[in-house]
């Protein structure tokens, strides 16, 4: 499987080298194929002047070539496309597609949007090859833009990350990545500090990939707006579809949906009481009240069996119980709400 680091830059596209250099030094090296640029106008001239014209502190290597070279890239590694990928917009009077030099309106915004979902798309629908997108460069806008995009239709596969440099290379001008060719590189005081003392570290940014929620992605709408409507729409709508919970006394197992969530017999007693109320209209008020009517609830559940039944149930033990079936549940999208004893739509079943 290839990869592909795709990444939104701006005024200062070493966010790129510093993102390579980081995850070359993974525990697992990783070097990706393919290198794509999202930016505008300007970001495409300062990544053609800082990353691909020849530098004299690296001997008239580029940025570029100097990375590659330290980090013994092979000839398939490392490949950057070129020219950038331009965030732009159509132009009716022209009929062309021009280029943004900058994003600092809403309708610029919308065009971003728009593109860098596109770019994203065209990646993770090729089962071949994992994208590792960085939200390090450019406007907060575009960084913010990309991770939605990830988010919408990413894969458990695909990362998102962020790289972070220690002051003072942050900041400094020259600075590409660690032990760099080069001299010593000078801050506003005139204080030398050597590349090869750079810290670098890469985070990855959490992301939950809605796109497990629906089976082909290709009937995605193409618009991010489009796209954003379709997902918070049927979103809603499941958490109005009723969710099939089945409780088994004798595995110590609840199922939402089937999937399975191992219980105690207590706290699947205290599930099975307030739903079986639930259904009846006859929800408790409190943990005080639950637990006097569950107490004689539990001397005709003979569906548990006799010698693990509890006898009784306090207030405490309720509000315990509860506790537990909150953590034990909310991996499944399903449980009952804190402060509360009532749960989202159910059918409820009981199994051997």
């Amino acid at each position: 499987m290839s990869t592909t680091l795709l990444a939104v830059t701006g005024l200062s596209p070493a966010i790129v080298t510093e993102t390579l250099w980081a995850l070359a030094h993974e525990k697992k090296r990783i070097l990706p194929e393919r290198v794509v640029f999202i930016t505008t106008l300007i970001g495409a001239e300062k990544i053609q002047q800082q990353l691909f014209t020849p530098l004299p502190a690296f001997s008239g290597k580029t940025a570029w070539e100097a990375l590659r070279a330290a980090l013994k890239a092979k000839d398939h590694e490392l490949i950057a496309e070129q020219p950038p990928r331009i965030i732009g917009q159509a132009n009716r009077q022209t009929g062309t597609f021009d280029g943004l030099a900058d994003i600092v309106t809403p309708e610029h915004n919308d065009h971003a949007a728009a593109f860098i979902l596109e770019q994203v798309r065209q990646i993770v629908t090729n089962p071949d090859t994992r994208l590792i997108a960085s939200i390090a460069g450019g406007r907060k806008t575009m960084g913010a833009l990309l991770h939605a995009a990830v988010t919408l239709i990413g894969r458990e596969t695909d990362r998102l990350t962020h790289v972070l440099v220690d002051a003072p290379y942050d900041t400094l001008p020259g600075f590409y990545f660690p032990g760099q060719p080069g001299p010593a590189l000078k801050d506003r005081e005139g204080k030398a500090h050597p590349p090869a003392k750079a810290s670098v570290h890469l985070a990855d940014v959490p992301f939950v990939p809605l796109r497990n929620r629906f089976e082909d992605i290709q009937q995605f709408p193409g618009s991010f707006d489009g796209l954003r409507r379709k997902f918070s729409r049927e979103l809603k709508e499941d958490a109005a579809r009723p969710h099939l919970i089945e409780i088994s006394y004798r595995k110590k197992t609840l199922w939402v949906d089937d999937r399975p969530v191992k219980s105690s017999i207590r706290s699947l007693a205290v599930l099975h009481f307030l739903l079986e109320r639930q259904k009846a209209g006859q929800t408790p008020v409190d943990q005080p009240e639950a637990a006097e009517e569950m107490t004689a609830w539990l001397t005709n559940a003979h569906f548990i069996p006799l010698g693990v039944r509890p006898k009784t149930m306090d207030e405490d033990g309720i509000r315990h119980c509860l506790n537990n079936l909150r953590t034990a549940l909310k991996p499944t999208g399903w449980f009952i709400p804190a402060r509360s004893l009532s749960a989202p739509p159910f059918t409820l079943r009981l199994r051997e």
